[in-house]
């Protein structure tokens, strides 16, 4: 099924290579809390209550939380100073939304991680509820709000975060409640290249990230590589809300142009394609059976200070194939 739209105005070359089947995303179904897999996945985050934890009690671990709350630092990130990082690289920000039982944080993004995992779950369909056996690559985990659910529902969880006091808050969440099969790794996805990364995961995670690499090419075929045969790559990502093949320049100098503010706000963007422009480089990359989900607005704080278009996609690594080799920024990339 295609768009009508994108009948109407894409010329028939470009509609020759949509994608197999666009699934309606979201539609009608606006509360979350009436979708099927709602209670499963609010039990999955109970279990990082203060209740359960190990080899700490309570009030230590909330002395803890509140020091990573506290976080200043841009030393610790490997900047020479302030001047043109982004706010939420050197000040910490919680993640998602998180009841500890003895407290609750409230997260940048909400309950983003829930609704994320549901919708893979039900509208989707291409998360079974035990995840048991499965390996699972979670690209910019940032507190770990999806890292502990995935690992909650039985994957092995490789969660990838390039800010260093996040990745350390996420490895203290994983030795307080003892999450044996989640392994929190301080890089970029750009380094997710070696051996250890090739044709090894069940999926791979790509969620709120896609618009924020200056690569996006590059870093959709390394998720591709890091799949095995048969793998899926689950995304969501911000979106320029158009049904033309284009991309939209959105980096900082943009941002500051548009907000008036200096450069250090949370957020900031590089490219934002549009949605059918995602569903072509996913397919350009070797994905195949690339599903696609119905736009929808987002949380406000992409760069532009207004709220962004978004969608969720699903690409298939079928069997490893070669990608385009003219004009590869790393050439040598599998």
């Amino acid at each position: 099924m295609i768009v009508d739209s994108l009948h109407r105005i894409a010329p028939q070359w470009i509609r020759d290579l949509a994608p197999q089947t666009l699934v309606d995303i979201l539609g009608t179904q606006t509360r979350f809390d009436a979708m099927p897999s709602y209670e499963f996945v609010q039990d999955l985050m109970r279990r990082y209550q203060t209740d359960n934890l190990v080899d700490t009690d309570p009030a230590t671990f909330r002395k803890r939380i509140d020091e990573f709350l506290d976080l200043n630092d841009y030393e610790m990130e490997g900047y020479q100073n302030l001047k043109g990082q982004r706010d939420l690289s050197i000040n910490f920000h919680w993640g998602h939304n998180h009841d500890f039982g003895d407290f609750k944080l409230k997260g940048q993004v909400g309950e983003s991680h829930i609704a994320l995992i549901m919708t893979f779950l039900d509208i989707f369909k291409v998360l079974p509820k035990s995840l048991e056996g499965l390996k699972i690559l979670d690209i910019g985990c940032w507190t770990g709000g999806t890292s502990l659910l995935l690992a909650a529902m039985g994957a092995k969880v490789v969660a990838v975060e390039e800010v260093k006091k996040y990745i350390d808050c996420l490895e203290y969440l994983k030795h307080s409640f003892a999450i044996e099969n989640l392994e929190p790794r301080n890089m970029s996805l750009y380094d997710c290249t070696t051996d250890e990364f090739q044709d090894s995961f069940d999926f791979v995670l790509f969620a709120g990230v896609l618009y924020h690499v200056t690569d996006p090419i590059l870093a959709l075929r390394i998720t591709y590589n890091c799949l095995k045969d048969g793998g899926k790559c689950l995304m969501e990502t911000a979106v320029h809300d158009s049904t033309e093949p284009l991309i939209a320049y959105h980096g900082p100098r943009v941002g500051i142009l548009e907000s008036k503010k200096n450069i250090s706000q949370s957020g900031w963007n590089w490219f934002l394609p549009t949605p059918y422009t995602l569903s072509l480089m996913m397919q350009d990359v070797g994905f195949t059976d690339v599903q696609l989900g119905k736009t929808y607005r987002g949380r406000k704080g992409t760069g532009s200070g207004t709220a962004s278009a978004r969608v969720h996609a699903v690409g298939t690594r079928d069997k490893h194939v070669d990608i385009l080799r003219a004009g590869l920024s790393v050439t040598d990339i599998r």
